[in-house]
């Protein structure tokens, strides 16, 4: 049989009687035969007859689940005499009204001073105490105007303003937003099954400014005319004189025919010279052999220069004025240019040829 329930028969056998020094109810103890009673002191000792019955009326009524009924009845009990077990059933009377600040004093109190024989009980209430103190609180939220995004800790709350939120126990950062209002920033601190409102007021924007005026167009000159298009159609090029081709052409055939006639005179040389060789043959045939390398010499670089000054077109200059400005392929015939260069030694002569493209 529990505690509670002994307590109950005991209560209506009338055989309980409350024992200070246990702290808890206890059987009478007769008194010795022979034995003077002592004397009474009325303001002295507590009515523990009405102890009994109103912690029997308590535990019938939160056995049926009347907590509200059997609040009074423990709280009569405890102020007769306080002990332990009641002070567990008023917690937990407190906690099952929702009283959760005040179940937590009187387990507390429980706590401080359990008995060994409820020491499983209070594991139970330590543990419910632990429960008790991580419970959200309730905070009720309104915007003016309604309607306002919430956020607790920049988290979104499910419901706009007005709406209600369970928050843990702790500081917290709301947030109410709101179309056209100036958002409003709000720091709570939550204790744990606890209830509070929140309320908030939120601006209107001011209005944007009025964008800029526009950039004035800002005017563009014309471009000058180009000195070309100014001075007009240019005039054809006057057709290069062909002059300078006819005289190199007609030097190169001199000089041809000269060292045609010293080419003759060196090899008269070397025939006397093979059939009477003397020093002076020898000298001879050397300076008429000199003098026609050198005169073929000169003919061939007249002879290339007059080819050259034939085979040129008269729109030679013009392309050659526009190379300056832009870079010409390697193919191009325009970028080529020929360059005769005359070779003269002691016992030789003649003329070299220079191309560049």
């Amino acid at each position: 049989m529990g505690f509670s329930s002994r307590v109950v028969a005991a209560l209506l056998a009338g055989s309980l009687a409350f024992s200070p020094a246990a702290g808890a109810w206890a059987d009478p103890v007769a008194p010795k035969a022979g034995a003077k009673a002592p004397d009474a002191k009325p303001d002295a000792k507590p009515d523990l007859a009405a102890a009994k019955r109103h912690y029997a009326q308590g535990d019938k009524l939160f056995k049926a689940g009347d907590f509200a009924g059997a609040l009074p009845e423990f709280q009569a009990a405890n102020d007769i005499k306080s002990t332990p077990q009641v002070e567990r059933f008023i917690g937990m009377c407190e906690d099952n009204l929702g009283h959760f600040h005040a179940a937590l004093d009187w387990y507390a109190k429980f706590l401080d001073h359990v008995p060994e024989k409820l020491a499983s009980q209070g594991d139970e209430l330590r543990k419910r105490s632990a429960e008790i103190k991580a419970m959200p609180g309730k905070v009720h939220v309104d915007s003016t105007p309604a309607g306002a995004t919430v956020s607790v800790d920049d988290k979104p709350a499910a419901a706009p303003t007005p709406t209600d939120l369970d928050v843990a126990p702790g500081s917290h950062v709301l947030k109410l937003t709101a179309a056209g209002r100036v958002a409003t920033t709000k720091t709570i601190d939550v204790a744990f099954a606890s209830s509070q409102t929140v309320t908030a007021e939120l601006a209107a924007e001011p209005p944007a400014p009025p964008p800029p005026p526009p950039a004035a167009p800002v005017a563009v000159a014309a471009p000058a005319p180009a000195a070309e298009a100014a001075a007009g159609p240019q005039p054809p090029a006057e057709p290069r004189s062909k002059v300078p081709a006819f005289v190199t052409g007609g030097l190169a055939i001199a000089a041809a025919g000269v060292g045609a006639v010293f080419g003759v005179l060196a090899l008269n040389d070397q025939t006397n010279f093979n059939k009477t060789p003397t020093t002076q043959t020898a000298d001879n045939g050397d300076t008429h052999a000199l003098i026609c390398d050198m005169a073929f010499g000169v003919a061939i670089t007249f002879g290339v220069t007059s080819a050259v000054l034939f085979l040129t077109r008269d729109d030679a200059p013009a392309a050659a004025t526009a190379s300056t400005s832009a870079p010409r392929p390697a193919h191009d015939p325009q970028g080529v240019s020929v360059a005769a260069t005359p070779i003269v030694g002691p016992h030789t002569g003649g003329a070299g040829l220079a191309v560049r493209f």
